[in-house]
């Protein structure tokens, strides 16, 4: 499906245009982005054409699907301001994570700080280290997800190597400052990884400017791609800091088949490794240049605006009904809102989230809230939907 040519300059605009991209919003109010987001037509049917092509061609069509293998690498760069060589294409998050954990550097004394709240996949790694030396400083923080240079700053040292940090908590919404803890970390000699899946997509993002070192994110909840494809950003700097690991016949410069060759590439596709999960990086170029078409190259302002105006709508019509909604402040908002009420225990809210799907309203539970994630395509009918839903749940 091509993109019209109009440039979206508003967030009603934007809206309308990306409802026009999905087939969900047919028969669901879709909430729940922070999870798995749906895909957008023009991603269905480059996955369509992959399983059509390779079924009755096999390879024929590699040289194009090729192509757009770098497509997707050319879109990923525009929407965080880096250069194509600081992109690698990764099946998820998780392997992103680990390509910088497991390759980097560590002396025995080092000690990488993580903030307590952090999804396993922003967690784990890390800890994988201690077996090399490494200590590993968790940060409490406190009610409401609020992660900032003031908190982080008193596990900050002359050892500490990186820190790693969610742009947005994947259960409170709270957006950090990036720039302000990019800030804090290089004046005390560290890197900066930025778990970045909760953020991408909706809100701006500018590595170089922001001073983020690495980066990783799936495509598959507010980039709106299919899973099994996402991106790994490595600032140029530190291209030759970490050791390549998972490496294969993807990471030789040659791109060649001699068992002999081992010169690797030198960008950031030598960490890719093998061959990639094509149906998904296909799908995941298709989605990019949707984003990058609503986005109207405003450094996403009318997408990021449209998701803000939604979570102010839901959290004003649900406080109006007695829900308890805790949003961060202005400033620090994501698509994520987080709900509860009186008497909302897990089980409740388990069945909340059933009764919910049984309405044609898709939510999820995270830290014991209910977890409303709304992009900028959910419109006011979505969220009447919603709205009625759960005060009827609630009414039982």
């Amino acid at each position: 499906m091509g993109t019209p040519e109009p440039i979206l300059s508003s967030p009603a605009v934007v809206r309308q245009w990306l409802r026009e991209q999905f087939q969900t919003v047919r028969n669901w109010a879709y909430f729940d982005h922070a999870a798995v987001a749906p895909i957008p037509v023009s991603a269905r049917a480059a996955i369509e054409q992959y399983a059509q092509e390779v079924a009755e061609s096999g390879d024929v069509h590699w040289p194009r699907w090729s192509r757009e293998v770098e497509a997707a690498r050319n879109a990923a760069s525009k929407l965080i301001n880096a250069e194509t060589q600081e992109i690698a294409l990764i099946p998820n998050t998780t392997y992103g994570v680990n390509v910088v954990a497991e390759g980097f550097p560590w002396q025995p004394g080092d000690n990488v700080v993580v903030p307590s709240n952090e999804f396993p996949t922003n967690l784990l790694p890390w800890k994988n280290q201690a077996r090399r030396g490494v200590e590993i400083r968790v940060v409490p923080v406190p009610p409401g997800g609020r992660v900032d240079a003031d908190l982080l700053a008193p596990y900050i040292d002359a050892r500490t190597r990186v820190v790693a940090v969610s742009w947005v908590g994947f259960a409170s919404g709270f957006r950090i400052d990036i720039g302000q803890i990019a800030s804090l970390v290089h004046q005390r000699g560290g890197m900066l990884f930025l778990d970045a899946i909760q953020g991408l997509g909706p809100f701006a993002l500018d590595v170089r400017n922001e001073g983020v070192d690495f980066l990783a994110a799936d495509g598959h909840k507010w980039l709106l791609g299919p899973e099994g494809a996402g991106l790994l950003y490595i600032a140029r700097e530190h291209l030759d800091l970490l050791q390549p690991l998972w490496i294969g016949w993807n990471s030789l410069a040659a791109q060649g088949f001699d068992p002999a060759a081992d010169e690797l590439k030198p960008d950031a596709s030598r960490y890719e490794g093998g061959t990639y999960a094509m149906a998904a990086v296909l799908g995941f170029s298709a989605s990019l240049q949707v984003l990058l078409h609503a986005t109207a190259d405003q450094v996403a302002g009318p997408v990021s605006a449209a998701v803000l105006e939604n979570v102010a709508r839901i959290a004003e019509r649900l406080s109006r009904q007695g829900c308890t909604i805790e949003l961060p402040p202005e400033q620090h908002r994501s698509g994520i809102v987080p709900v509860t009420w009186e008497g909302a225990d897990a089980a409740a809210l388990t069945s909340a989230r059933r009764a919910l799907l049984g309405s044609g309203v898709v939510t999820s539970v995270r830290g014991g809230r209910l977890r409303i994630s709304t992009h900028a395509y959910n419109n006011g009918d979505d969220i009447d939907r919603l709205a009625t839903a759960l005060e009827e749940f609630r009414r039982r």
